[in-house]
């Protein structure tokens, strides 16, 4: 039986570039050869910051103040470092409705109270309700430690934060005298030619933003390369909780010796392969739910969210589904309070192109299976 995995957040394997790779890790190795003896240092491998720099550069027009550039195990150990310096138990933090299921783990392992504002599946957090909601924690004399978002292609919906919000934003932070953690892990996965609007790190006037960013999104999750940038008096805060000694300083220069030669031509590689994979699992979708199921059309990202009826029993989804080697995941496992949502996840970079229609339909079989009696009688009236 096909193994149809839509669950984790992946990179194609099928770009993967293993010779590239070869030769950037012989040209690491002798650049930096006995120094490897040493550690790499808290704030990390100085070619890789100078490559996020100018990345940076490339897509928002200003470069990343190289020496406020931490290199980290991945994002998510540099999010891990962020919010337990920003954090304190009891603290209130704000975020998306529907967030990442390891982001909203660490919130918690910090004993954070997390409060969900509403967002649309389009242009994400909805403003009005997080300065309603900013509002009534001010009666309570409850200052929240941050807001947290995934400002470009969502996890789970890929809802990019408009332009207008991301200002708003910023305003708010302001107004309530808090600081915003922007994560854009997924920045760099885009199917299109349309330009995400300007980051709220380049917006920011007043040091209200740190950033959070990564390579493994577009090379592999086993890379382990990600980063933050802070502006003082945060980043010196943030590396006197790290006691890790570095990220490798090997695996760092071999991305970025990659990276400084082919970035570009790799972007563009893996974004179309994995656009085509997003555009067969809607095209899926369409052909065969687009009566009982709604979507999202993402841009970008590595995710699609579908809600279901309401009388889908999800436990029987599940299970019809597993049968046929389709795994996905629940959307209750990204709802701030962990409540039941009639909604899964799809991750839909990591299976074959050729695949993915076949593992749809299945799918879509099961949502049509695993609805209800009550459903079925609506049905035949």
């Amino acid at each position: 039986m096909k193994d149809f995995a839509f669950t984790g957040g992946r990179p194609d394997p099928y770009t993967f570039p293993t010779e590239g790779l070869i030769e950037a890790s012989a040209k690491a190795l002798r650049k930096l050869g006995g120094d490897l003896v040493n550690y790499p240092g808290e704030s990390g491998y100085r070619g890789l910051r100078e490559l996020a720099s100018m990345r940076f550069e490339r897509r928002e027009g200003v470069p990343l103040p190289i020496d406020n550039i931490s290199i980290t195990s991945g994002s998510m150990q540099a999010l891990e470092l962020v919010l337990g310096t920003l954090i304190n138990p009891g603290d209130t933090v704000l975020t998306e409705e529907y967030t990442y299921s390891g982001t909203l783990g660490i919130m918690r392992h910090f004993k954070a109270n997390i409060e969900g504002v509403d967002m649309d599946y389009i242009d994400g957090m909805d403003m009005d309700d997080l300065e309603s909601k900013l509002q009534a924690l001010k009666r309570k004399n409850i200052r929240p430690s941050l807001i947290y978002t995934t400002s470009n292609h969502q996890n789970p919906t890929g809802a990019i934060l408009s332009l207008e919000r991301r200002k708003r934003m910023l305003e708010l932070a302001e107004e309530y005298d808090t600081l915003i953690v922007e994560d854009d892990c997924y920045g760099d996965i885009d199917f299109t030619s349309t330009p995400t609007p300007a980051s709220l790190f380049k917006l920011d006037t007043s040091n209200r933003v740190i950033f959070i960013a990564t390579f493994s999104k577009i090379l592999g999750a086993g890379v382990r390369q990600g980063y933050f940038v802070a502006r003082e008096p945060y980043y010196g805060q943030i590396h006197q909780n790290r006691w890790d000694g570095g990220t490798s300083a090997l695996a760092s220069a071999i991305v970025a010796e990659f990276f400084m030669e082919h970035l570009e031509a790799h972007l563009v590689k893996t974004n179309a392969a994995v656009g085509a994979k997003c555009r067969a699992v809607v095209e899926t979708l369409d052909t065969h739910v687009s009566d009982i199921c709604t979507w999202t059309r993402p841009r970008g990202g590595l995710f699609l969210w579908i809600d279901l009826p309401e009388t889908t029993d999800l436990d029987k989804l599940r299970e019809l589904a597993a049968k046929k080697g389709v795994g996905f995941s629940n959307g209750s496992a990204f709802h701030y309070a962990n409540a039941p949502v009639k909604a899964i996840r799809l991750a839909y970079a990591y299976c074959h192109v050729d695949d993915i229609p076949e593992g749809i339909t299945y799918l879509c079989e099961a949502i049509r299976e695993a609805q209800t009696a009550t459903a079925e009688v609506a049905a035949g009236d």
